[in-house]
């Protein structure tokens, strides 16, 4: 048993109708988490905890975490490498982060999946095609991919498609199925 990521390098993501790009409901001035972010880069297309009370952002704890948002950071590309050489580290740039509401859609190839599920990406594309591909939040703040929607899970996330992202990699299309 393998975990498989599609990304080259970090993620990247598309909004194609999310609704807080209209709504305003994101935050933007909260910092990484010293302990969750100690190490760690935050990548976009990544679904990670809004911690209000003490303005951070946070790795979710498990599949039953509520608030999910996602990271849809403007890139700051001075040195003209695109959009998958780019990542948030702590103490840089604050994230955009987006809160999720049912039926928003966003593209993004910041998802990972167990070998044992979909040996690889044609397998995974396979399953697509008939419509039983979901996606959920996971502890390293990625999209885990599931051939069935865990009963536990708050945020619940439909693939729609396979697409090709602008920096020329695959991604996924995902549709909110279900927030907590």
């Amino acid at each position: 048993m393998a975990i498989i990521n599609n990304r080259k390098q970090y993620g990247v993501v598309h909004t194609t109708n999310v609704s807080a790009v209209r709504t305003g409901n994101m935050r933007a001035q909260y910092g990484l988490d010293a302990t969750d972010f100690a190490t760690l880069k935050a990548e976009n297309g990544m679904l990670l905890v809004v911690d209000d009370f003490n303005k951070s952002i946070k790795l979710p704890t498990d599949i039953k975490t509520t608030k999910i948002y996602l990271v849809a950071s403007e890139i700051d590309d001075y040195d003209g490498k695109g959009e998958a050489n780019y990542a948030l580290t702590r103490g840089s740039f604050l994230p955009r982060m987006l809160e999720l509401k049912v039926d928003d859609k966003f593209e993004t190839n910041g998802f990972n999946w167990n070998s044992t599920t979909y040996a690889d990406m044609a397998a995974l594309e396979a399953a697509i095609k008939v419509g039983a591909v979901y996606g959920e939040t996971n502890v390293d703040g990625f999209i885990r991919i599931a051939a069935t929607p865990t009963a536990l899970a708050v945020t619940e996330l439909k693939v729609r498609r396979k697409v090709m992202l602008p920096n020329g990699e695959y991604g996924l299309e995902f549709i909110v199925n279900k927030i907590g």
